[in-house]
């Protein structure tokens, strides 16, 4: 057989007509998997239809009446010589001196090399596990790490090193991004998040964390401060009044003197990592509200009140401090806005403390039609209600749903002001 395949080469070699026809046939292939379809007579000088149509037992002029040459009807014809013996594919294999495949099965094969490269990166490193898993998977939103890998494969398994070394290391207490990356790899730009490795750091904590890929600023943030990291200490801050605190030399006098001149503070990270206890000058009720305007109109009811803005999204600031009231052993009264966030935020309150530690304060589903909601809700921001699983926010969460409107705070301020 190997010798009446050499006979077959050399025979379809000595012309050159059949070079470009079975260039032809190659990539009928490698497009079908099979043999089959046909190849345009346009593609062929009226000679080399000559030379064809002999292999078919037909004049040229013939075959160009037909529009077209068969693979199939070749391998045919290819059965009636002397190399009858040799399928069209075995001969065009041997032509070009390699197994042709298809372009699906190239992909395919591509794509088990790929899968077979990231098992081994797995293995490698145990910690990052959950994060190949997910890859493996073939889960939306990843196919930018593939490609990723795919162009670059030493580079990306360098970054995946610095990624487990990265995720066994992250920080006990807040630090900031730049020097994080700097004690990591000896680069305060390593894990800059424009760049491949820190969009890949990114998307490593969203995995570890069940949450979706960061695509704003402020989730991207709300992301990094779950594990204590932070990108500024001077623009993370959270806004109070009514609160003392200590350092490890007593008592703050700014603190004390903001409590004693009803001072409103904007107190930056910076700042807040110098505490040791924090807690409200009066009584041990702090409360908490979402809107700076509403914080306001209830500090000009009550000057003296313990009470923390959030400003919108929890920022680390807040959580830290909201984190040193609960130490202390105060209790969080929570009111926010009554849309999809607002309801997200309330939920991440009471899922962070415990119960005798937090309660929502005038969000439950009376509230929100007291409010008077008025601003259509779109799909998208609806679709994030179907989050909401705590007990207490079910039926205003439900309520939100069947109506498709935002309320706000604002229109329950006086009865804040009344309870405080």
């Amino acid at each position: 057989m190997d010798k009446t395949l050499n006979e077959a080469v050399l025979f379809f070699k000595s012309e050159q007509t059949y070079q470009k026809l079975f260039m032809q046939f190659k990539k009928k292939y490698e497009s079908l998997g099979r043999i089959g379809g046909t190849i345009p007579v346009q593609l062929f000088t009226d000679e080399e239809l000559e030379v064809i149509g002999g292999f078919f037992g037909m004049p040229g002029s013939r075959l160009n009446e037909k529009g077209s040459i068969s693979v199939a009807a070749f391998e045919r014809h290819l059965a009636d010589t002397r190399f009858g013996d040799i399928e069209l594919k075995s001969l065009l294999d041997a032509y070009f001196g390699e197994v042709i495949i298809s372009k699906k099965q190239r992909r395919q094969e591509k794509k088990d090399a790929l899968r077979r490269y990231v098992e081994v990166l797995r293995a490698d490193h145990p910690h990052l596990r959950f994060w190949f898993d997910y890859l493996l998977e073939n889960r939306g939103g990843v196919r930018w790490i593939w490609t990723l890998l795919d162009k670059t494969p030493d580079d990306f398994a360098a970054m995946t090193a610095r990624l487990d070394s990265a995720y066994r290391s992250l920080p006990d207490s807040p630090e900031r991004l730049p020097m994080f990356s700097q004690r990591i790899t000896g680069d305060p730009h390593a894990f800059d998040l424009h760049a491949e490795q820190g969009k890949l750091w990114l998307h490593l904590l969203a995995v570890g964390a069940d949450v979706t890929f960061p695509l704003t600023t402020e989730d991207t943030n709300e992301l990094l401060q779950n594990y204590q990291i932070y990108r500024d200490d001077l623009l993370n801050y959270v806004t109070c009044a009514g609160l003392y605190a200590e350092a490890d030399a007593g008592m703050h006098p700014v603190w004390q003197s903001a409590v004693k001149e009803n001072t409103v503070q904007i107190v930056p990270i910076r700042e807040l990592v110098k505490l040791t206890n924090v807690y409200p000058s009066q009584g041990s009720d702090v409360w908490i509200v979402e809107n700076s305007g509403v914080c306001g109109t209830l500090l000009d009811y009550k000057p003296d009140v313990p009470i923390v803005c959030t400003n919108g999204q929890f920022t680390l600031a807040a959580l830290m401090l909201m984190d040193k009231l609960v130490e202390s052993g105060c209790f969080l009264h929570y009111g926010g806005d009554f849309d999809p966030e607002g309801l997200g935020m309330a939920q991440r309150l009471l899922n962070r403390y415990p119960e005798d530690h937090v309660k929502l304060w005038h969000m439950d589903a009376n509230s929100y039609m007291d409010s008077n909601p008025a601003k259509e809700l779109s799909e998208e921001r609806l679709e994030k209600l179907n989050r909401i699983e705590h007990a207490d926010l079910l039926e205003v969460a439900d309520a939100m749903g069947r109506k498709g409107k935002a309320g706000y705070q604002e229109a329950l301020v006086e009865r804040m002001a009344e309870d405080i």
